[in-house]
Parts: C-alpha cells; sequence; structure tokens
C-alpha cells in the first residue's frame, strides 16, 4: 500500500472516530475485589460519552460508575469505536479503532479543566453543566500510547499515537 494510501486511510479512521459520541473504555477492577492486586486484576468494560482534542480523549464520569473508581486505581485503560451492527454485512469483519491508554484524572482547579468541560458542552448540551455541579463526577484526559485500526480480513493496521499514521499488519507482525 502507497504512503498516498495509507494518509488516505489514516484521515478515514480519524472520521470514523469523529463520527462518534461514545466509546467502549475497558479497566481493571482490582481495588472493589477483596483480595485482588492490580496485577491479578478483571476487565471490566463498559461505555462513556468522550471528546477528542489534540489526540486525547476526554470523558467526564461518575465516581458512582465502577470504571470510574477502576481509572481512579489503575491508570491502564483501553478505548474502542466500532461499526454498527446494522448494514454490516460480515459481523467478523466490522470496522473499529482500538487504543491502549493512559488514563489521567484532570484535577477540577487544573488549566485544561474549564476548555475541556466547555467544548463537552458544546457538544452533549445542558446536561454537562448539571454534571459539572455534582462533586462525583471527574474528568479524565485518556492518553493513546498504541492503536490499531481494522477495515476488514488481513486489513489491520498499526497506528502511531504521535502523528496518526498507520502501519499495515502483517500475519509475521502478529506471532511477535
Amino acid at each position: 500500500m502507497s504512503e498516498q494510501d495509507l494518509a488516505k486511510l489514516a484521515e478515514e479512521c480519524q472520521t470514523f472516530i469523529n463520527q462518534r459520541q461514545s466509546l467502549m473504555l475497558g479497566s481493571l477492577v482490582a481495588g472493589s475485589l477483596s483480595g485482588v492486586t492490580a496485577a491479578d486484576a478483571w476487565p471490566d468494560v463498559s461505555y462513556a460519552p468522550f471528546i477528542w482534542r489534540d489526540g486525547v480523549f476526554y470523558v467526564f464520569i461518575s465516581e458512582l460508575a465502577a470504571h470510574t473508581r477502576n481509572l481512579m486505581a489503575s491508570e491502564s485503560t483501553s478505548v474502542m469505536f466500532i461499526e454498527d451492527e446494522a448494514g454490516n454485512r460480515n459481523p467478523f469483519a466490522r470496522r473499529r479503532a482500538s487504543f491502549v491508554c493512559r488514563a489521567l484524572e484532570v484535577p477540577r482547579d487544573a488549566l485544561a479543566f474549564e476548555p475541556v468541560l466547555a467544548d463537552l458542552e458544546d457538544v452533549f448540551g445542558s446536561t454537562v453543566g448539571v454534571l459539572k455541579g455534582l462533586s462525583d463526577f471527574r474528568l479524565f484526559a485518556l492518553q493513546p500510547v498504541s492503536g490499531r485500526y481494522v477495515v476488514g480480513f488481513g486489513k489491520a493496521y498499526d497506528i502511531d499515537t504521535t502523528d496518526f499514521s498507520l502501519r499495515h499488519v502483517g500475519p509475521d507482525d502478529l506471532k511477535k
């Protein structure tokens, strides 16, 4: 695949992400299970509305939700965006983008907090203003450290999270 084709596919991937309002969120259950350490943590999956700014996914989530407590206990997380099943011809080959991320809480007194909340309110409306007034809601920046974009059988691409360029993943890459 040519560099031009890869660049076009990278733009398509970004458009794919930008067309979504929520992400699937994978986190690690540790502290909530008696005797389970972070090294032995169980995976948990949920979802959250998000915005994507400067290569970072932002979620504003309640401490009442298990995924928030999980992120507070471990910065290891992953996110996924997946094509809707409706209109997809083959469920084995749904378009998807996934990222391994580092979750960092953005404190309410941080410079970035108000601008990100304003962006969230622009996208999701007045609900964000109501949630902002609730002390259990926390803002997290999910910084991608690696990514993968899959567009069909044999069409998997690693995403360089620094410049969003793509590299085709072949069978030899999967043996590593």
